[in-house]
């Protein structure tokens, strides 16, 4: 009698441990890569008794494919998809109110000039995160390239000469940053079918060793490449896993007075399953401690300059400011244009990679 006793007692238990399971409030986050410090996410999950279910993706367009078919609450996401989003009525303006930890002041001058100028139409629908530049990684063991990088720039890989080239495979990256080796530099966000199909033209009279993403800055530390297209994060990711793993670090990033800058942000979907929940775990990420926590887990740059002095003062970095704040009057971000716009710089791409 006792052991049926204990067993309908640990039975009526196990009912309510999974009523209280399923009664804990749920948080769906869509991110990019490895974007995000994870202790932080438990630390929040802890204090606020929830369950953040993370979803993580490899691009832009792949959190804008899942976000169309699926609800999600919170999307990490870059300037031109927010545009995007923001036009299709995917995600919803900022009620600032509900941010007690979000300071505008604390951004450098210069974030506030591209925010204030570039981001106009959507300005009000994310939360920064970080930004970076487009640019090239090149290995400093290849002789006479760091050189011929800092006399012609751009070009150099854009150029049919004996060096092996790495491209980031992404439309908006590889057909603007030849219309910049072209001289087309205001060109960026062109809907000019003429002169995107000249930048894919000079990409397909290219021959570059590899097509790839996140895999780029590998193959030019290990000398597999000794230059490629990637986002300056990149370059400091791999930077700070050679000081961990204390590696030689042979390669270096340059940033063209032209190029793109980018900015990511966190947004609140239209359809968001928990809103309250959703400005919790932003306005968290806004702490300046736990933001700082967070870029030297990612490694990238914070837009906040509150954030840089702690990083510089408690975290010991030394790169200096100059990297650190990206912008610069020819930097420019990308548009959404059009479907129409977005589909054809696809179709370019796919063309260009065809000899």
């Amino acid at each position: 009698m006792k052991k049926k006793l204990l067993i309908f007692s640990l039975f009526i238990a196990l009912v309510f441990s999974l009523i209280a399971c399923d009664n804990t409030q749920k948080l769906y986050v869509l991110n990019v890569g490895d974007y995000i410090d994870m202790s932080i996410v438990r630390d929040f999950e802890e204090e606020y008794n929830c369950k953040v279910v993370y979803t993580e993706l490899n691009s832009n367009e792949e959190i804008y494919q899942k976000l169309k078919n699926e609800k999600y609450d919170i999307v990490v996401i870059s300037d031109y998809m927010i545009e995007r989003m923001m036009i299709e009525g995917l995600i919803k303006e900022i009620d600032y109110s509900k941010l007690e930890n979000y300071n505008y002041d604390s951004l450098f001058s210069e974030a506030k000039e591209l925010i204030e100028h570039q981001c106009t139409p959507y300005k009000n629908y994310f939360i920064p995160y970080f930004w970076g530049t487009v640019g090239i990684l090149y290995n400093t063991d290849c002789e006479g390239l760091e050189e011929d990088i800092l006399e012609n720039g751009i070009s150099v890989l854009f150029s049919n000469n004996s060096y092996n080239k790495g491209m980031y495979n992404s439309s908006r990256d590889a057909l603007s940053l030849a219309l910049i080796a072209l001289g087309y530099e205001e060109y960026i966000n062109i809907n000019d079918e003429g002169k995107l199909r000249e930048a894919m033209s000079l990409i397909q009279s290219v021959t570059y060793r590899a097509w790839g993403d996140d895999n780029l800055k590998s193959m030019v530390h290990s000398g597999m490449l000794d230059l490629a297209l990637v986002y300056s994060g990149d370059y400091l990711d791999e930077y700070y896993q050679c000081e961990i793993d204390d590696e030689e670090i042979n390669f270096n990033y340059y940033a063209p007075d032209i190029t793109n800058i980018w900015v990511d942000g966190l947004a609140i979907t239209n359809n968001a399953r928990n809103e309250e929940l959703a400005y919790k775990f932003i306005d968290y990420f806004q702490i300046e401690d736990i933001q700082a926590q967070n870029a030297d887990y990612i490694g990238y740059c914070p837009l906040s300059e509150t954030v840089f002095n702690i990083l510089i003062d408690e975290y010991e970095y030394e790169i200096d400011r100059d990297f650190f704040v990206p912008y610069g009057p020819n930097r420019i971000l990308y548009r959404f244009i059009s479907n129409s716009h977005y589909n054809l710089l696809n179709d370019l791409l796919e063309e260009s990679k065809s000899k």
